[in-house]
């Protein structure tokens, strides 16, 4: 808390992050007849009326802030009132006055800072390369939404080429966009150790990271990622597993015609000439007296 004059204790910063809700109280510290108090905020280089209170009158919250603002705390000594849902039009400066007799008006100045910020994204994407149009780059970029504007670094295992890209987009919200991005070319280096994307700003300091399975790790994150590295990892394995099964299936039937001569010649080494409507006839005691018909032994 800060004097005001020395005769009003205060804030004079506060902060508060978009969607929130922020308290600014005022308490008069010297002994002095008040007959009312007033909120005001300072708007470029006027001032306008927030919200009144006097023992004749009571509360009165005016104008648009009736449905955002209201009083928690009315003495005449000491004062508060709580802003809801704050947006970035709320930033700005606020003064609470003391109305006293005979003295006159008593003022404290409280600033107000609104931050904002989005949930960051991280993308990654397979691209063309600009000197072979057959060759595939990866392209990672980063990006998030704040203010003041947020800074965006990379955590990277490995040496670029070529430093990332940055760019800047202004809103008219006094926001700012902040995107970061590189190419490069995949490998299994790169998809054991992901690049971290590295974000500051007064309401986040989070680093995120594509893991293994395609998915964006970190704090705070619905973001969208592409499983790149899983890609590249798992589609020349697949190439392998699928030659080996052609491989299998070939050896598979060979073994299989292998065996069909095999039981042929085993067949036409007991039959004899003599062979009476399909069937092998005993020949000097070898084999069975009565064999299976030869086709039978064929159709196997």
């Amino acid at each position: 808390m800060a004097a005001g004059s020395l005769q009003v204790a205060h804030r004079k910063i506060q902060s508060s992050k978009t969607g929130e809700k922020v308290t600014f109280q005022c308490q008069l510290v010297m002994d002095h007849e008040v007959l009312q108090v007033t909120w005001q905020k300072e708007s470029g280089e006027g001032k306008g009326n927030i919200a009144t209170y006097s023992r004749i009158n009571g509360h009165r919250i005016l104008g648009n802030y009736s449905s955002r603002v209201n009083f928690t705390q009315s003495e005449l000594t000491v004062s508060a009132i709580t802003v809801h849902a704050v947006t970035l039009q709320d930033e700005g400066c606020y003064k609470c006055i003391f109305n006293t007799f005979p003295m006159g008006s008593i003022t404290g100045r409280t600033c107000l800072k609104v931050y904002a910020i989005s949930e960051p994204r991280l993308e990654a994407k397979l691209v063309s390369s600009p000197d072979n149009g057959e060759e595939k780059m990866l392209e990672i970029s980063c990006s998030v939404t704040g203010k003041p504007a947020p800074i965006i670094s990379w955590n990277l295992s490995h040496r670029l080429q070529q430093e990332p890209g940055q760019y800047l987009i202004n809103h008219s919200d006094q926001t700012v966009t902040v995107i970061s991005n590189f190419t490069h070319v995949p490998s299994r280096i790169h998809w054991e150790n992901p690049a971290g994307c590295v974000i500051q700003h007064p309401l986040l300091n989070v680093t995120l990271t594509l893991s293994k399975d395609g998915q964006v790790q970190g704090q705070s994150a619905t973001v969208d990622a592409v499983t790149i590295y899983i890609l590249v990892a798992l589609i020349p394995l697949g190439l392998l597993c699928i030659c080996f099964c052609i491989l299998f299936i070939r050896w598979k039937r060979q073994h299989q015609m292998d065996r069909n001569k095999a039981d042929l010649c085993w067949v036409l080494s007991i039959c004899t000439k003599g062979m009476r409507h399909g069937q092998c006839t005993k020949n000097d005691k070898q084999g069975p007296d009565k064999l299976p018909p030869l086709k039978a032994l064929l159709d196997r």
